[in-house]
């Protein structure tokens, strides 16, 4: 008996003796409760110790699998599980439309609220009581997404832990106040009424996100920022200037001057078209403490007096990055209220309004085109120290062009050729080309 028990237990453990590469490729091919039996069978597999540090489950709509998967939540928490992921999102939705109408499968079991070990905890696609989340002294970390949102104002206030919170995609959000301890912030992409009004009191945050659309921000105390990262694009694109534009322009830059203490900010284009518009003289921006200015843009003309208001804006500055985004069918216009590209930045770009510790350009997607490169040979220029009048003045150590990707091998070559044009005319300011084909300092 005792040598037959020592086979089976041979012929049971066999999987351990083959290498993970080819473990993974046998059990891709199996179902899932397939899966479940053959991890067993390996004793590399089996949890050792008693505390767990990460658990992850991700499965596009595991409508067949919910017992089980709620099983295996149980499972974590009862070994004591720090890091907790769920992941349940369709592979296939991109926005908060594809996933509206699924009927969420998985919800969290009462263990998961009560858990006094859990630090990190994400659920996308996973149902959950926010009034349940109770002071466990223990979660710092929150991450919900791709839900129906509501009655959120009783989990942050339940949670006062919090350290880090996040929501995104997700639809039918009302919350008119976020307060607390909070160190990073981020909304990515959810849906509100439109214009809510938000108020924010998170005076010790360090990192504030905020992806969507426009809201009636209200910021009644945060302090100095480590980075703050603002994208509208699901506002529609600006055609021509109006009473809802001039509405949103003041509402935007009133927002911007409650974030002037961020030491990184990163835009889009719908804000920089928008900031211009703005024309009550107490949401007029004022100076920012920015040392490093991100400008995701189509480098459109429509955008042109936004990028003038923020450079003259930020008087701090050392790093101007310029993200080139690829352009719609609007930005290919060549004029906007009879003001092209190159008579605007000779007219607007000046010694006068260049941020004297400017030391760094850097544009990301650098295709050299026209609109690019009027930019860059004016800041170039201003930042050699060699303008008409004057010896010298602020110095720009360098640029920094990052070629496009996806680009045919001839427009490699052309935006090649206009990177050494700018080097020819730098003088002591250094252009590097970064190719992800080629690396090469010229």
């Amino acid at each position: 008996m005792t040598s037959k028990r020592m086979a089976s237990s041979i012929e049971l453990d066999a999987l351990s003796n083959l290498p993970d590469v080819l473990l993974i490729m046998i059990i891709s091919c199996l179902s899932f409760k397939e899966c479940l039996r053959t991890s067993l069978l390996s004793k590399r597999w089996r949890y050792q110790g008693y505390c767990m540090e990460t658990f992850e489950i991700r499965l596009s709509l595991p409508c067949e699998y919910a017992a089980e998967m709620e099983s295996l939540i149980e499972f974590a928490v009862s070994r004591k599980v720090k890091n907790l992921v769920l992941d349940f999102t369709d592979y296939f939705w991109s926005n908060v439309a594809d996933a509206r109408y699924n009927e969420v499968d998985v919800h969290l079991p009462a263990s998961v609220y009560n858990s006094r070990t859990l630090e990190s905890l994400k659920i996308y696609s996973c149902g959950f009581d926010p009034s349940k989340f109770t002071n466990s002294g223990s979660l710092r970390k929150l991450s919900i997404g791709w839900i129906e949102l509501t009655g959120a104002e009783s989990l942050i206030l339940t949670s006062p832990t919090l350290k880090s919170l996040s929501f995104s995609y997700c639809w039918g959000v009302v919350i008119n106040n976020i307060a607390g301890d909070i160190k990073e912030f981020e909304f990515e992409n959810c849906e509100f009424s439109r214009y809510m009004a938000c108020s924010f009191d998170l005076p010790n945050v360090e990192i504030f996100k905020y992806s969507g659309q426009v809201l009636a921000f209200d910021v009644k105390k945060m302090n100095k920022f480590k980075e703050v990262y603002l994208d509208f694009e699901a506002e529609d694109d600006y055609e021509e200037p109006n009473e809802r534009t001039k509405l949103e322009g003041t509402m935007l830059s009133g927002f911007l001057n409650s974030l002037r203490g961020a030491r990184t900010l990163s835009v889009c284009p719908f804000l920089l078209q928008a900031i211009q518009e703005c024309d009550d003289p107490s949401s007029l921006l004022r100076p920012m403490e920015t040392q490093h200015l991100v400008l995701r843009t189509r480098m459109h003309v429509m955008e042109f007096k936004g990028i003038t208001l923020l450079l003259d804006n930020c008087p701090n500055l050392e790093t101007l990055t310029l993200d080139i985004l690829v352009r719609s069918f609007y930005s290919y216009a060549k004029s906007y209220c009879g003001v092209g590209p190159r008579s605007y930045w000779k007219k607007s770009l000046t010694y006068e309004n260049l941020p004297k510790k400017l030391k760094v350009v850097v544009v990301r997607n650098f295709s050299g085109c026209f609109r690019e490169l009027n930019v860059l040979k004016i800041l170039i220029q201003l930042g050699r120290g060699r303008c008409p009048g004057r010896a010298h003045g602020p110095v720009l150590e360098r640029v920094e062009l990052y070629v496009r990707g996806a680009m045919p091998e001839c427009q490699r070559m052309e935006a090649h050729d206009v990177a050494k044009m700018l080097q020819r005319i730098s003088g002591d300011v250094q252009v590097l080309v970064h190719d992800p084909r080629r690396v090469a300092e010229l």
